[in-house]
């Protein structure tokens, strides 16, 4: 079957645009002209009631001055500026510091043409991060009271920020971080009284009021950097709202929303849908894929820059004459750029209707597309074979389809224009809220304005945990301490700070525009601590080696902690069972090792009493009696006589050794003298145990003799205790 070839722009649409231009150069030139007479311009005059509204889209900033009168937005004049670069994607702010250059010269422009001084705009918000959220809350009336409008905005508002305060706290970033999120605009889907939909409660009474509203969601940092490149350009944001919303407005107002509408609309970066059914906006969407792919796709085939390939994709000319990246010149076919365009353009229409079926569930009644690319050549047949409704039911925006809205004639408009034109209807309409600018610890903040904003809800927006705000006791600490139970109570809180303009507040106080917070969080109370040495002398904590009844043992006071030992200080952990084992005297070695109680004893070869402290290297040995028992007999008396016999001696008396008897590591050694006949020196008995006494020396722990550190040159005598280990 052979397919139809894509309709391209609407006829007559270049000779209105040629007229348009052929007009504003007419103006331009007349004000020249006066310039050069002489005559002075008229002073600017401040912005009134003059709407500025601003869509900051992917392709350029496009500014509308209008004005309201009744129901009409009455346009005054309308300017575009292209960026130069591409600072935007996907409806997202790249480069602020380029946006807001492009926001001045609109702004400037409209000045100068205008002779006025714009101070505030109207924004819009879109991107590839919303999110939509829909909710229902439900409010006590007062018995037999009328319904106002006064008590319908009150309970809209207030379900506004009741869904923003629930979305935020439901939502958390990677790190588990408050999310801050912006509402950026909602829809009333349907109002309820006592359990019965009505279309129009004022006037009414009831008991019961619910609400249900869909609200969409954009994270903070697009609306900030939106807001911050607005605020670069010297205005203020009067207010703001979804891209979708001020499409909408533009095109489907309130009387036609009882039919199964969807609007499309189609950027250079996003692709928004809005869908209205029962008389209300039922639900948003959006898709990152738009125009810019298509242009994409003419950059890659013909290998051209992004400026050169829009203008190829948007020229309506039978032949294009361009040159590519390597400066070669060429002609082109419309035709053959329509081929190239084909597939993403056939892509586009997928993305489009699964985005209305997403939204809408089955296919709507009709579909508006507007929006620069909207225009592209085959889109409108293409999303209704996607769809499966007829082609008369897909509609391209154009002048004749905006609703309420006043031009002049000279003013060429179509399809890219619904989004600015759609901010300017936009408003002061429905339920008004803006973004309050808030200080909360030295960082500015917008917050949204729902007339009632508390301490509280600036907390994700300002990075701050809720769980910031309260903080319990430090822990307690419990240890046992030589069969004792020690427990030590952590210090307490500090209170949570909240100070408002210098006085202090809580959370539940209500904030303004311009408010300056500081919000102290809270601190924990300090944990319980201690170290070992908070109850032990570490520095006496220390152990060495004895001699006791001829074996090597260790001696001195040893710190355990759950069964093992410790020898430096340390802090004590929850649950540590601390035992300190003394054997620092003579009488808790030999307790130790099992001697009984009352046992003569001798500490380096003199009788000890048991309280001696030891030091490294001492000697414990059994004391031997003077005399001994060798007979039993009775005296004349009758009572028993023990005979202790005369000391025996050897024949010959001992020999004295030649040399020096000193005690080493608890053996008895004796040393000769040196060769001069003195008395050796320590360096002579570490040289005695090793061919190397200096690594001998250099691995030692304890080098000693009689319990002091060693001297090399130290000269030794008999009965000297040396320990070197």
């Amino acid at each position: 079957m052979e397919k139809k070839r894509p309709v391209g722009r609407p006829k007559g649409s270049t000779a209105k645009k040629a007229k348009a231009k052929a007009a504003r150069i007419e103006r331009q030139a007349r004000a020249a002209a006066e310039n050069a007479a002489g005559n002075k311009p008229a002073s600017k005059t401040a912005q009134g009631d003059i709407i500025f509204a601003l869509d900051i889209g992917t392709h350029s900033v496009v500014g509308v001055l209008a004005k309201k009168t009744g129901g009409i937005c009455e346009i005054i004049d309308m300017y575009e500026q292209v960026h130069e670069t591409r600072c935007m994607a996907d409806g997202q702010i790249e480069d602020i510091a380029a946006v807001a250059e492009d926001i001045k010269k609109v702004k400037t422009e409209l000045e100068s043409r205008n002779s006025v001084l714009l101070s505030r705009a109207c924004i819009a918000a879109a991107g590839r991060a919303l999110k939509t959220v829909r909710a229902s809350w439900e409010y006590k009336l007062e018995k037999d009271k009328l319904i106002t409008n006064e008590v319908l905005k009150t309970t809209e508002l207030d379900a506004v920020r009741r869904t923003c305060a629930e979305y935020t706290a439901k939502t958390q970033t990677s790190d588990n971080e408050p999310a801050a999120f912006y509402c950026v605009g909602h829809s009333v889907v349907s109002l309820t009284l006592d359990g019965f939909k009505v279309t129009k409660p004022e006037g009414h009474r009831g008991e019961r009021l619910t609400t249900e509203l869909i609200a969409a969601f954009m994270p903070s940092y697009v609306v900030e950097s939106l807001c911050t490149a607005v605020d670069e350009a010297k205005l203020d944001v009067a207010s703001i709202t979804l891209e979708p919303i001020a499409a909408m407005n533009a095109v489907i107002p309130q009387e036609l929303r009882l039919i199964n509408l969807a609007l499309c609309d189609i950027g250079a970066g996003t692709s928004d849908v809005a869908v209205s059914r029962d008389g209300s906006v039922v639900a948003y969407g959006m898709a990152t894929t738009a125009g810019d792919e298509v242009t994409e796709a003419v950059m890659k085939e013909l290998l051209v820059d992004f400026k050169t390939a829009e203008m190829i994709k948007t020229s309506t000319d039978d032949e294009i004459t361009y040159t590519d990246v390597l400066l070669a010149e060429h002609k082109i076919k419309r035709e053959k750029v329509l081929e190239i365009t084909a597939e993403m353009t056939e892509e586009l229409a997928k993305v489009i209707a699964d985005e209305i079926i997403t939204a809408n569930i089955t296919p709507p009644q009709a579909v508006f597309l507007v929006g620069g690319s909207s225009k592209l050549a085959g889109l409108a047949q293409l999303v209704s074979k996607e769809l499966g409704i007829g082609e008369n039911r897909v509609i391209v925006g154009r002048k004749e389809l905006f609703r309420q809205i006043k031009a002049p004639e000279d003013m060429a408009l179509d399809a890219e224009h619904t989004t600015p034109l759609g901010i300017a209807v936009s408003s002061g309409e429905g339920v008004s809220y803006d973004f309050t600018t808030i200080t909360v610890n030295g960082k500015r903040l917008r917050a949204l304005d729902t007339n009632r904003i508390t301490v509280f809800e600036l907390l994700p927006l300002a990075k701050i945990k809720p769980e910031q705000l309260m903080a319990g006791s430090g822990k307690s600490l419990t240890f046992t301490l030589s069969g004792e139970k020690i427990t030590l109570r952590g210090k307490t809180s500090s209170p949570a700070e909240i100070i408002v303009n210098g006085i202090s507040e809580s959370l539940n106080s209500v904030v303004t525009k311009g408010d300056e917070i500081t919000i102290i969080p809270a601190q924990k109370g300090e944990d319980a601590a201690a170290k070992l040495s908070d109850y032990i002398d570490m520095d006496s904590a220390k152990s060495f080696t004895i001699t006791a009844f001829g074996e090597k043992t260790r001696a001195g006071i040893f710190v355990f902690i759950n069964g093992a030992l410790k020898n430096a200080d340390r802090f004590i952990h929850e649950g540590d069972n601390i035992e300190i084992q003394d054997l620092s005297t003579v009488s808790a070695v030999a307790k130790n090792l099992g001697i009984e109680e009352g046992e003569k004893l001798l500490l380096n070869g003199r009788e000890a009493d048991g309280s001696e402290t030891l030091k490294s290297g001492d000697i414990i040995t059994y004391a031997m009696p003077f005399t001994e028992v060798k007979a039993v007999s009775m005296s004349e008396e009758g009572a028993e006589v023990y005979e202790t016999p005369a000391e025996e001696h050897d024949e010959k008396p001992e020999e004295k050794p030649q040399g020096t008897t000193v005690i080493v590591n608890g053996i008895t050694s004796v040393f000769p003298l040196r060769e001069d006949g003195k008395q050796p020196i320590f360096l002579d008995i570490a040289t005695a145990f090793s061919d190397n006494p200096t690594e001998l020396l250099s691995r030692a722990n304890t080098i000693t003799v009689n319990g002091k550190i060693a001297r090399l040159d130290e000269v030794i005598y008999d009965g000297d205790v040396i320990v070197i280990e």
